[in-house]
């Protein structure tokens, strides 16, 4: 078996994530309203790079430029930076960053014609402690020529993701999303903004493929105890599908996936330290799994389907069995298919 590449770091994962334009657009809409309204994203470019300066090379997470939407010659530079830790040092590292891109931009001649450099800072933290470092702000104020004001004592932008994620945050936002999911302490947690995406990431177009991609990636990142990669990427997939009923449906079996999973662990609990009434629960807990596949069947194939695999389920005492036909009912393309899957004991090759 070919051995696995490493994972990335939890860093690295929030940076690959960032680098869709389309979630970086999604950031300033949401997050930076005032300035977004004065940009043309059509016109938005990665220069991520290193910036050279008195000898010294220094990478940025992420830098981008976009142009103003008025027609004029002015462009933003914006820097992204991605922190799991606190990092006191944080505004010095801003300025020198922006000092660099200034003298490079010089030197190539691709300043705005004015000469100017028009730079914005912004630091994604996504760790569980409060944001405290000094110099930053809590927001970006643009004047009546739709100039961002420069920030000298407050250089940077910081939006703490965790503490984000129990306020209101804007809808039908990718960010958004992200922030929440960063703030979950289990799948539960998770459910409710990934079936949440599901219903508008189709409106996204073509850059739904990349958008779940990402998310899976980011997912078996910085969940690993919750998700292996093929897990991650599982779940992303069925809760986009491609159209509204297969979305509703991918998500709900999934979702009960979930939970059965999580009455697993709990009647686990229950023979560890009590013997009293183990085989009425655990013969509960199976019936009720059943009764969860034969609707989830019903729903897609119809409910001759489902009333066919309702006598299958009947003998199967075996909770990983139970499972993994909810998968199944994911897979299949039709009932047919479902009912000879279960009759094989096959995962359809996969």
């Amino acid at each position: 078996m070919p051995e696995r590449p490493p994972r990335k770091s939890h860093d690295a994962a929030w940076k690959q994530f960032f680098s869709l334009s389309i979630v970086v657009e999604h950031l300033l809409t949401g997050f930076i309203p005032d300035v977004a309204a004065l940009l043309d994203f059509a016109t938005l470019v990665d220069i991520s790079g290193e910036w050279v300066h008195e000898g010294a090379r220094r990478r940025g997470d992420s830098v981008w430029r976009v142009r103003y939407r008025d027609g004029s010659d002015r462009s933003l530079v914006l820097f992204l930076e991605f922190q799991s830790t606190v990092d006191a040092d944080m505004a010095r590292r801003v300025l020198r960053n922006i000092g660099m891109a200034a003298e490079r931009l010089r030197r190539d001649r691709t300043l705005d014609a004015d000469g100017r450099l028009r730079a914005l800072c912004v630091v994604v933290h996504s760790g569980r402690r409060r944001w405290t470092a000094p110099g930053a702000a809590e927001g970006v104020a643009v004047n009546a020529h739709g100039e961002v004001l420069s920030l000298v004592a407050l250089p940077y932008v910081a939006l703490d993701a965790r503490r984000m994620a129990g306020e209101h945050l804007p809808a039908r936002n990718l960010v958004s999303t992200l922030f929440e999911l960063n703030g979950a302490t289990g799948t539960t947690d998770a459910e409710p903004p990934l079936r949440n995406l599901a219903r508008w990431l189709g409106g996204l177009g073509t850059h739904a493929e990349a958008i779940r991609a990402a998310y899976a990636e980011w997912l078996a990142t910085t969940a690993p105890t919750w998700f292996s990669p093929e897990e991650a990427a599982a779940l992303v997939e069925r809760t986009t599908g491609t159209s509204e009923t297969e979305e509703s449906m991918a998500f709900s079996v999934m979702e009960d996936k979930v939970r059965r999973r999580i009455r697993r662990a709990e009647r686990t609990g229950r023979r560890e330290g009590h013997t009293d009434g183990r085989r009425e629960g655990l013969a509960l807990g199976l019936e009720n799994e059943r009764q969860l596949l034969r609707v989830q069947a019903g729903r897609r194939f119809g409910d001759g389907t489902a009333r066919r695999l309702a006598r299958l389920l009947a003998a199967v005492g075996d909770p990983e069995e139970l499972e993994r036909v909810g998968e199944w009912i994911v897979d299949c393309t039709d009932g047919e298919e479902l009912i000879a899957r279960f009759g094989n004991g096959t995962d359809g090759g996969e």
